[in-house]
């Protein structure tokens, strides 16, 4: 079908006649008239150029050698699928057999011979014309389906007085049915309505029937094979001009736009992963509780519920067994709350226990109605019991536990958002103190936050400004009393909240993900110190740098080692690096393949707080270690505690079986110095000593090398 934007090109004539003198005149008659004329001899050269040519209308002789011009009308109409196209057959006689085979074949019409050619060119003119508007009229057709197909929008139209209806092709194709042999009428349309929107659909149509006015509304329909759809229609009451009354409706299928909208609505309340509802609908649901609960003198729980050592799962794991976790934990919780009996007896309301993801492993819980704020304690303690069952992952068995924090309207606040605030640091107080515990809010938690708040800002700016320090203790040996080497020890004096212990800040470090920076600065720091005494013609000896659990997990740490050594200078036997166990447990694999990497080069290895975390023989045995530290809780009770003195002895003779030194840590009294002594210990560290000095005063403990 040619398109409408050919339409305004010079018309083309395709002449067809073995007659030169017939071909000449025609020609010149049809140049002068402004057509573009293209002429041929025989039908087997018209069927040849026809395609290329294009013509706007044909003029055929009947009589051609070969293939005549009757053949050569039907071939050229088989195929076409534009029966616009005017094709007029030349005959010099009047055989009305030849004429009625000609229509046959699809001739537009018949000249007879000889043609008034002027007359000839006028009605040329006008029969292109008509062609290209019927043509026109069936691409406009045809592009109206096609647009309706893609918008999947119908049509109907009916005559009020007969209930007559005409549907179009797309209607039949929306309520999903064969359009051969269907009735179409009103009540035909009507059924295919959703049984619950139908009443709604009737009424309309009545009110259009009687000109009441017209209507614009959306339903559903219910298909045979019993699947909705969702559809927009409109309907008008026009007349046709002769006095009939004629509604005409369009009816677009909005289903994939109706579900879109739903996934829109549920993932806007909903969280996607667990199904639990999300933060918005959460806040809502609690402000309309709260609302309720103003009422009466009842309680409301908010629990705050989060997955302690998540993130280390989510690394170690990766995302998707994290992701997989957290649906395992929102069933748990979800079980828990909707069918235990220590929940289901507190509820007394049409306010049902609400369970929400608000993000990450964060998961909150609503009891609307519970009679004593103990009984939100027996929830969590629930909840606790509950996560810990260990969940298969990917053949990994994985075991949670959790950190609950509680706050009770009204006695810790009216206000929800303050109240899941309130919720949140409990949450975070029972995590700061080890975990797998619930926490009431109280008061004291607000001091406890607003600390927190005004450390982190005043530790970040420490770290910009380079405000923190280090601080060196001896380590002395325990035979000659000689300084053996030094641990660098962090410090902040902070020019506002004064000094600062490293217990409070250094976990905050690791929280806030500073520890990295701040270890990396530790790190070169004391290489740096260490060369300069020795550039000073000082003793040298190894100094120890305390290497978190997180660094190891957040940076290049060997990167970050092997880079401090060169850009000081510092001999690497003159470096030791010291991990705890926990640091090990996280990741033993890649640890011990780091410090295995560490020893090759030189720096001394060494477990710090030995006796404290997860150690066992075996596990000593896999370690790339030198030194082991023995942790200050048990020296504290040395001598005389026979426990103390036990596990003290058994640890000096486990470590020395291994090819390890021993070091001692927070020696304060003789005492203690001489039971040490006594059993083989190596190194002593501690106040008896020396406390952590500055550098200008550690170096009071380097003699000069020897000349």
């Amino acid at each position: 079908m040619p398109s409408p934007l050919t339409h305004d090109r010079p018309a083309r004539i395709l002449v067809v006649d073995d007659d030169r003198t017939f071909i000449l005149v025609v020609r010149k008659a049809l140049e002068k008239a402004d057509f573009i004329v293209t002429t041929c001899s025989s039908g087997e050269e018209a069927l040849e150029v026809f395609s290329d040519c294009e013509p706007d209308l044909v003029l055929l002789d009947i009589q051609l050698p070969g293939i005549d011009g009757t053949e050569v009308c039907r071939e050229l109409r088989r195929r076409m699928d534009d029966m616009s196209l005017p094709i007029l057959l030349v005959t010099a006689g009047g055989d009305r057999e030849a004429i009625s085979r000609g229509y046959e074949a699809g001739a537009t019409d018949f000249l007879a011979k000889p043609i008034d050619f002027e007359l000839f060119a006028h009605r040329a003119h006008y029969l292109v014309k008509a062609s290209r508007a019927m043509s026109e009229l069936r691409y406009n057709r045809a592009s109206l389906a096609t647009a309706q197909r893609i918008a999947r929008l119908g049509s109907y139209t009916y005559e009020v007085e007969t209930r007559r209806m005409q549907w179009s092709n797309e209607i039949y194709s929306i309520f999903g049915i064969d359009a051969e042999g269907e009735e179409t009428s009103r009540e035909r349309f009507e059924a295919f309505v959703h049984p619950d929107d139908r009443g709604r659909v009737q009424q309309a149509l009545d009110e259009v029937d009687r000109r009441e006015k017209n209507f614009a509304i959306e339903h559903r329909l219910l298909l045979s094979s019993g699947d909705v759809r969702h559809v927009r229609h409109h309907a008008e009451n026009i007349d046709d001009g002769r006095g009939h009354r004629i509604v005409t409706g369009v009816v677009q299928d909005t289903t994939d736009h109706a579900r879109a909208m739903d996934q829109i609505r549920y993932l806007a309340n909903f969280d996607g992963l667990t199904g639990l509802t999300n933060r918005r609908q959460f806040k809502s649901r609690l402000v309309d509780t709260l609302r309720h609960a103003s009422n009466g003198d009842n309680l409301v729980a908010i629990m705050m519920v989060d997955v302690d050592r998540f993130r280390v799962i989510n690394e170690t794991l990766g995302h998707t067994a994290g992701d997989q976790i957290l649906q395992v934990v929102a069933d748990r919780v979800t079980g828990l709350v909707r069918n235990s009996d220590s929940v289901s007896r507190l509820e007394q309301s049409d306010f049902e226990p609400e369970i929400a993801r608000i993000g990450g492993d964060e998961f909150t819980l609503l009891l609307p109605r519970i009679a004593h704020p103990t009984d939100a304690g027996r929830v969590a303690q629930r909840i606790l019991e509950s996560i810990p069952e260990p969940i298969d992952v990917d053949g990994q068995r994985v075991t949670l536990r959790a950190s609950v924090g509680i706050s009770i309207y009204p006695l810790d606040d009216v206000d929800a958002e303050t109240l899941l605030r309130h919720a949140d640091r409990a949450m975070k107080h029972a995590k700061g103190h080890g975990g797998n515990s619930f926490q009431y809010y109280t008061e004291s938690l607000n001091e406890t936050s607003l600390r927190r708040l005004q450390l982190e800002s005043r530790l970040r700016d420490a770290v910009r400004n380079e405000r923190l320090h280090l601080n060196y203790q001896p380590k002395v040996d325990l035979e000659t009393g000689e300084v053996r080497g030094m641990e660098a020890l962090l410090r902040w004096i902070d020019p506002e909240l004064g000094f600062v212990s490293p217990d409070e800040f250094i976990p905050l470090a690791e929280e806030i993900g500073l520890i990295s920076e701040i270890g990396r600065w530790v790190i070169a720091e004391a290489c740096s110190q260490n060369k300069a005494w020795q550039d000073a013609g000082l003793r040298s000896v190894p100094v120890a740098v305390n290497v978190s659990s997180r660094q190891f997990r957040d940076s290049d740490l060997y990167h970050d080692v092997t880079e401090a050594l060169a850009t000081t200078g510092l001999d690497p036997r003159h470096l030791e690096i010291e991990v705890t166990e926990s640091a090990m447990v996280d990741d033993e694999r890649s640890t011990t393949d780091l410090l295995s990497r560490f020893r090759e080069l030189g720096i001394r290895v060494a477990l710090d707080d030995f006796g404290t975390g997860f150690s066992s023989l075996s596990y000593l045995r896999r370690l790339p270690l030198d030194t082991l530290k023995v942790d200050r809780a048990f020296v504290m009770d040395l001598p005389g505690d026979n426990d103390a003195e036990g596990i003290v002895g058994a640890i000096i003779t486990m470590a020395h079986v291994l090819g390890l030194r021993v070091i001692a840590e927070g020696v304060e009294t003789e005492e203690q110095r001489t039971f040490l002594r006594d059993i083989s210990c190596d190194e002593m560290q501690g106040y008896l000593f020396s406390k952590p000095v500055s550098s200008e005063d550690f170096a009071a403990f380097l003699e000069p090398a020897s000349s």
